[in-house]
């Protein structure tokens, strides 16, 4: 019996710890977008954004002491590189270990699902930060060789859209943990935050309802935020009677940033449950 009792301790694995795997799935996940070349897709697209909008903000700036306004025409660009950011780095990082079969490999090994959704999640939110980052940082530094100035705006900016990242990204974990090939995942998870939801707050807006609840009019205030004054809520008449009027609406930075909050512990644990929940078949 002692014999049978040290072959079993012998043979006994230790599991890491929930935190390790994390870390672990995150690390490799990380490794995995390297080697796919995405990380360098889109950072040629962020070269490239920078050296647009820095020649057109020296080409045309009335102001050129303004550090505030010069960053800001760098922050209108931010939205559109998360949504190419999280497409690229979240759009399949669910369904891929499904489709690619690669599941039949992971899922047998004593790590709890829990700890990949959690490692890839932090992975692809990690990535996208850096990016974000590195952009900022970029273009601060051309702001403060062009206008001899900065601003903590630009710092206000940056912290909104990684926040803004992090819930697009709960969004693209989702849609992956839902549908059943990459490339149905990537598309929706582009046009979803691209087109989609900014179509559901275009709608409200016309009916005259200030679309506080939605996604991206929350991510407004990554741009809205350089200005000063900060822009407010309006009302155009576009007919002498008043019977047709044009609103335009500025999303609040508080309720902003709870809206994306909210929307990230949402649609990351929905994809979670969706995730959890599904199984490989043949």
């Amino acid at each position: 019996m002692a014999d049978v009792y040290n072959i079993e301790k012998n043979l006994k694995i230790d599991v890491p710890s929930d935190t390790t795997q994390v870390l672990l799935v995150a690390k490799y996940d990380i490794l995995k977008h390297i080697r796919s070349k995405r990380l360098l897709a889109i950072g040629i697209i962020l070269a490239l954004v920078l050296a647009l909008v820095t020649f057109l903000g020296t080409y045309n700036n009335p102001d050129p002491h303004d550090a505030a306004k010069f960053i800001g025409n760098y922050a209108g660009f931010v939205s559109i590189m998360i949504v190419i950011g999280v497409t690229l780095f979240a759009g399949d990082a669910i369904v891929s270990e499904f489709q690619g079969r690669t599941g039949y490999l992971l899922f047998p090994n004593p790590v709890k699902k829990s700890s990949l959704y959690a490692g890839k999640f932090l992975a692809s939110v990690g990535i996208m930060s850096i990016v974000i980052v590195a952009y900022y940082l970029v273009a601060i530094v051309i702001g403060l060789a062009y206008t001899g100035n900065f601003t903590d705006l630009s710092i206000y900016s940056m912290l909104l859209a990684i926040l803004y990242g992090a819930a697009a990204t709960g969004v693209a974990f989702l849609i992956s943990s839902v549908l059943k090939t990459s490339t149905a995942s990537l598309v929706l998870t582009f046009f979803m935050l691209f087109l989609i939801l900014t179509l559901v707050s275009s709608v409200f807006t016309l009916a005259g309802i200030k679309p506080d609840g939605e996604l991206t009019f929350a991510g407004g205030t990554i741009s809205d935020i350089m200005k000063t004054p900060y822009p407010v809520d309006s009302v155009t008449n576009l007919t002498e009677g008043g019977r047709f009027v044009f609103h335009q609406y500025a999303p609040g930075v508080g309720i902003s940033v709870l809206v994306e909050i909210a929307w990230l512990a949402v649609t990351s644990s929905l994809g979670y449950i969706a995730f959890k929940r599904r199984e490989m078949v043949s």
